[in-house]
């Protein structure tokens, strides 16, 4: 990991050596509004991770990584359910399928215990074997009780049929077929685990409007959670650009996206958590999901998801050496590592709790806020510069008397660096650690403080408590 020189010597420079956009930013604390979940926070693992042996109560590693993180959800699913089964490893259509052992359950368990995070578990829907998903999840059960969320039945199934990957079913499978296979599988699933809750349906944006609200419709009274995967942007031509994740438009997408799912959850009573996510779908495009920008755009995101009364949210983990994943793994060294990505995390461990603060920006440049109110009774204030070349001032006022806080940046060496990156001045150590965090000082007026970010940057103000 470079030395931040660099970015530290702009950020000591007058305005960062450029014309700053100005930035008016108002937090209305006395109208606190929902309570971000303890468990927001989340990751998600295709579930051929668990027969490849990363979840282990000895690997310290992953377990600091995750543990740095505070409270979560680990979800396992992904593409690779349907090609996992619980030991039979018997083949699913034309594809091969992995065997779901005791054995790495076992470990897979104890790995959680050991960062006590809870559990969404995904099963197998598309081998159409409800029969063995039940005996795997009255296993899960006994290992997992109280920590399990909820089963996720089968994943993606507005996508059975997609060629040439994805072929579980025949082409013009749609909804009503879904509905008749998830309701076979669920009464013979909850004849052998009554008690057991249950997730779904799992699918893709593009299937919210035939498959989400039709699947709460059906099944609000046999789903304890709702879950949806959403990329605002996609791996193939024409590619995305570091722009086109910043700009308003996609962050405009993502909002309503959550706004349209979180109306059905409302309307049904069935809580809703975006178990899948990333920058870009398809694993990732290179020099957008992996490099520094993409953890600008993800602490946006986070508190956009948040703010729309989320339950919580999984970021794709795909534990390769490529792609969006925050948590790289290089199968040669058997390393584990961070990628930038992971940096927002960070940052919202810290700002995305209690309960969340009216918050109006008024900038003509692309600036985003949220605001905070933690049970400590301290103002935490997001402030993200999603512009590419201008450094931004922030004048902060919180409609208070408070005079003083710290501020904690999310900074990196430019917009498409890969390494260079830290929050609070803390960088991941090869073992998985944090050091202590670096805050700096600030001083304000009856309530209002100025804040100065370089371009693609965001900082925390931590507003003191009286």
């Amino acid at each position: 990991m470079r030395p931040l020189i660099c970015l530290l010597v702009a950020i000591s420079s007058p305005l960062f050596g450029s014309e700053s956009n100005p930035v008016e930013v108002t937090v209305e604390p006395k109208k606190p509004g929902l309570t971000i979940p303890s468990d927001f926070m989340g990751l998600s693992f295709e579930k051929t991770a668990i027969a490849e042996n990363h979840f282990r109560p000895d690997n310290s590693t992953l377990i600091n990584l995750h543990n740095n993180l505070g409270p979560g959800v680990l979800r396992i699913g992904g593409n690779k359910v349907e090609l996992c089964d619980w030991q039979l490893g018997k083949p699913s259509g034309t594809n091969p399928v992995t065997p779901i052992t005791p054995k790495e359950v076992d470990q897979f368990f104890a790995f959680t215990k050991g960062i006590n995070w809870k559990v969404i578990y995904g099963v197998n829907l598309a081998s159409n074997d409800p029969a063995n998903s039940a005996d795997e999840i009255s296993y899960a059960s006994k290992l997992g009780g109280n920590s399990i969320v909820a089963f996720e039945i089968g994943n993606e199934p507005d996508h059975y049929y997609l060629p040439p990957k994805k072929t579980f079913r025949e082409k013009g499978y749609s909804y009503p077929q879904y509905k008749q296979e998830l309701t076979d599988a669920l009464a013979v699933i909850s004849a052998k685990n009554p008690s057991a809750p249950f997730a779904g349906p799992a699918n893709t944006a593009s299937g919210n409007a035939k498959w989400f609200g039709p699947c709460l419709d059906d099944f609000k009274k046999q789903l304890t959670l709702a879950t949806s995967h959403f990329y605002p942007t996609s791996n193939k031509e024409p590619y995305p650009t570091i722009d086109q994740l910043l700009a308003p438009e996609t962050e405009a997408k993502s909002v309503k996206m959550a706004e349209t799912n979180m109306a059905v959850s409302k309307r049904t009573g069935v809580p809703w958590r975006l178990a899948e996510c990333n920058s870009t779908s398809l694993g990732g495009t290179a020099g957008v999901s992996d490099v520094y920008a993409a953890s600008v755009w993800g602490t946006d995101f986070l508190f956009d998801i948040a703010e729309r009364g989320a339950a919580g949210i999984n970021f794709h983990t795909i534990l390769g050496l490529k792609g969006y994943t925050p948590i790289a793994f290089d199968k040669k060294s058997g390393n584990y590592s961070v990628r930038p990505l992971y940096y927002s995390l960070l940052l919202f461990k810290d700002a995305g709790k209690g309960k969340i603060l009216p918050t109006e920006t008024k900038s003509s440049a692309n600036v985003t806020a949220h605001s905070t109110l933690g049970d400590d009774k301290k103002i935490r204030v997001v402030v993200i510069n999603k512009d590419l070349t201008k450094p931004a001032t922030a004048t902060i006022t919180t409609n208070t008397g408070r005079t003083s806080g710290t501020l904690a940046r999310l900074i990196g060496a430019s917009p498409s660096e890969k390494e260079n990156i830290s929050y609070a001045s803390m960088t991941v150590t090869p073992e998985g650690s944090l050091p202590a965090p670096k805050t700096e000082s600030i001083q304000g007026k009856a309530g209002r403080f100025e804040v100065t970010l370089p371009a693609c940057s965001a900082a925390v103000l931590t507003v003191d408590a009286n």
